[in-house]
């Protein structure tokens, strides 16, 4: 999806520079910040890229490895996409294990088997990968779930729409076993386990690949799913003719047509001759893509993270994700501990903040903040938390009639954060989307809402609280056919769950309905989100 202005063009630095307090304004000298003693260093390195931006307790040698990989990957898709200039909005943050121990660290619940994950919670969009470097026969050194995830990133960032399940995990099965070489790239070897899947399992019929999710079928079967999606991506990529009359296909299932049926009027296969076309075409030579390429040489630059991240990196990548109640106070209680080893240290201190507000006393923590940004008042983290806190605490008092004025008020409050976190950053996904939510009170956005938050969509297409509340307010204003692009890749996503039927029964109400169209009344509070927990001030 393309970045868009509307009307008159995304004001966001009159509009959230007229937030800020008149800090610098008026007679006399301000005083100067108290000079702020750096935070010791700790175990945990970081190292940034043009895309991506890497964790690690390890070494620098391993995120330069790494990085190397990942930046090769990422200008391979660019070049077959047609996205070489591309903007890269957002980089894409992963952090590098060690072990399954480490990633419960922030997925208490993580099955031993998982080897990495991509998550996309509002606060922040990132890849865990449990890195081997022991396996010499596997050329990606156990990094096919990353590769596999960062396809997903990718289409998303530059090419969001509804794709059938099959095609959207078929891509990034297809991609994920690419071997990047000193000259030469190859696209298109098999998964030794979805090669496995593809001899030995009993083969889902034809209907049921082309029109259901993966979380319609049962664990073995989801096995064979995504052996099958890989297959038909590769016999349909593999073939001019074939690709060429996928635009075709899409459009019809697009337009609600039966996918099985819509694969016969294109293709000319029912369901036995698909599944007869796939059969024939594993058993010959793969076609693979070959390309050749001079490898980009990424400039990375490093840095240490304070002592605290030793204790707390991975807690707070949790907290950002949200903590189940039961896991709340003993959480709490080692984030107090942590942060009481380093009475003196920032991160300690701002994480405890955050876990404060998220799991334990919030008036408690927006303290710390506050004595936080008489230190440091251009951390642009800490304006983010203090913004991100205020605004849930309005929105909790934007559900009750008799609070609403004073829910105005800390809206308002939080915008004068967001403003001061816009100077420091005026392209940042997170201080773009509070701003709208601090106008989410407004009768009708303004246009100058609409722009902020389809940026903030643009910037992190991933997240479908995000493009879905965005989705909302274009409701609100009736644009809605830039509603529906907003909501057709979160209800096509094939693991979107309960945020992908919320997308769809959006798109149901908006059914026939032309821009500037009224909506029944019924219709459109439910479209707005009332009642709605995840929607801003529902």
């Amino acid at each position: 999806m393309a970045s868009r202005v509307f009307g008159g063009g995304l004001v966001l630095a009159a509009a959230l520079g007229a937030w800020a307090p008149a800090w610098g304004q008026g007679g006399g000298v301000a005083a100067a910040p108290p000079v702020v003693q750096a935070d010791a260093p700790g175990r945990w390195i970081r190292g940034e890229s043009d895309h991506f931006i890497v964790y690690s307790d390890r070494s620098e040698a391993l995120i330069r490895r790494y990085v190397t990989m990942l930046e090769d990957f990422d200008s391979v898709l660019r070049m077959l996409h047609g996205k070489a200039e591309a903007e890269t909005p957002r980089k894409l943050p992963l952090y590098l294990l060690s072990s399954s121990r480490q990633l419960r660290r922030t997925i208490p619940g993580a099955d031993e088997r998982m080897q990495g994950v991509y998550l996309t919670g509002v606060e922040d969009i990132f890849v865990l990968a449990i890195r081997d470097d022991s396996n010499s026969y596997d050329r990606n050194n156990g990094d096919d779930t990353v590769l596999h995830e960062y396809t997903h990133h990718f289409m998303m960032q530059y090419f969001p729409d509804a794709y059938p399940g099959w095609m959207v995990e078929g891509l990034a099965e297809y991609y994920k076993t690419i071997d990047l070489q000193m000259k030469k790239v190859q696209i298109g070897d098999f998964s030794r386990g979805r090669a496995s899947s593809l001899l030995n399992d009993k083969w889902l019929p034809m209907s049921d690949l082309l029109s259901k999710r993966p979380s319609q079928f049962d664990r073995d079967q989801v096995l064979t799913y995504y052996a099958q999606s890989w297959l038909l991506t590769h016999y349909v990529w593999s073939d001019k003719e074939r690709r060429k009359k996928l635009q075709v296909y899409l459009d019809l299932v697009r337009d609600h047509g039966d996918p099985m049926a819509s694969w016969t009027k294109v293709y000319g296969q029912d369901g036995p001759a698909l599944e007869k076309a796939l059969r024939t075409y594993m058993n010959k030579p793969l076609l693979a893509l070959n390309l050749t390429r001079e490898p980009p040489k990424p400039q990375i630059a490093f840095s240490r993270l304070p002592a605290g991240a030793d204790d707390l990196i991975l807690e707070i990548q949790q907290l950002k994700l949200g903590v189940a109640k039961a896991e709340a106070p003993a959480l709490l209680v080692k984030f107090q501990e942590a942060a009481a080893k380093r009475p003196g240290e920032y991160y300690s201190r701002l994480a405890l903040a955050r876990a404060e507000i998220e799991l334990g006393d919030r008036a408690k923590g927006e303290a710390i903040l506050k004595t936080l940004l008489d230190e440091r008042p251009s951390d642009l983290e800490t304006l983010q938390v203090m913004a991100y806190s205020r605004l849930e605490t309005a929105r909790r008092m934007a559900r009750t009639p008799a609070d609403r004025d004073k829910a105005k008020a800390i809206y308002a409050d939080a915008a004068n954060y967001l403003g001061r976190a816009h100077k420091l950053d005026d392209d940042n996904y997170l201080t773009l989307y509070g701003y709208a939510e601090t106008k989410s009170m407004d009768r009708e956005p303004s246009q100058n809402t609409l722009n902020v938050v389809f940026r903030a969509a643009t910037i992190a297409p991933q997240n479908p609280a995000i493009r879905t509340n965005a989705a909302r307010l274009f409701i609100r204003a009736k644009q809605y056919e830039i509603a529906r692009e907003l909501l057709e890749p979160v209800a096509g996503n094939p693991h979107g769950g309960p945020q992908a039927r919320r997308a769809a029964q959006l798109l149901s109400t908006l059914e026939g309905k032309a821009d500037g169209e009224a909506l029944k009344p019924a219709t459109a509070a439910a479209a707005s989100g009332e009642g709605d927990k995840d929607a801003p001030g529902g």
